[in-house]
């Protein structure tokens, strides 16, 4: 059986709306980036409990998040960095999600071993949470190329 998810935020910016769409589609899975145009990494946690218990309600569930982890500056303050992450984490946990969508990194395609050194780390809270990370590849990241996401892909264990 082939099951169907969806970026149900470009169907609505309301979770109503999310949830409508979803259900009009039968599609059942959302990949979860936003609420009220609010991306998931920001929600707190209480706010996310309720989104769940209203997915839950209504037959949907979160195949993955869709966060903006990793879609910063390489010289971002890591060790504070890595808190978002640690929060991105828990609320995949309050949403009974494994995946996590992240990307590797800006202004890095000369910085290479940070990049891997920052991604590991990453893993290591995720797997903390039973959680998994997903690269995802956009214009302008580290792995933005087919060369470099294998390079990611042989150098970095858990993604």
């Amino acid at each position: 059986m082939i099951r169907l998810c969806a970026f149900s935020d470009e169907a609505g910016n309301s979770l109503k709306e999310q949830i409508e769409a979803l259900k009009r589609n039968s599609i059942s899975l959302m990949e979860l980036r936003s609420i009220d145009k609010k991306n998931v990494a920001d929600f707190k946690v209480e706010e996310a409990k309720e989104y769940q218990r209203i997915m839950e309600e209504n037959g949907i569930s979160v195949w993955s998040i869709g966060s903006p982890l990793g879609k910063v500056d390489i010289e971002v303050d890591f060790d504070e960095y890595l808190k978002k992450v640690e929060h991105v984490c828990k609320l995949a946990n309050v949403f009974k999600v494994d995946k996590i969508r992240m990307f590797s990194f800006f202004k890095a395609y000369e910085k290479e071993e940070k990049v891997f050194e920052y991604l590991r780390k990453m893993i290591e809270v995720a797997n903390k949470y039973n959680v998994y990370l997903y690269h995802e590849n956009e214009k302008d990241i580290y792995g933005d190329t087919l060369v470099r996401v294998k390079r990611i892909m042989d150098n970095i264990d858990g993604l």
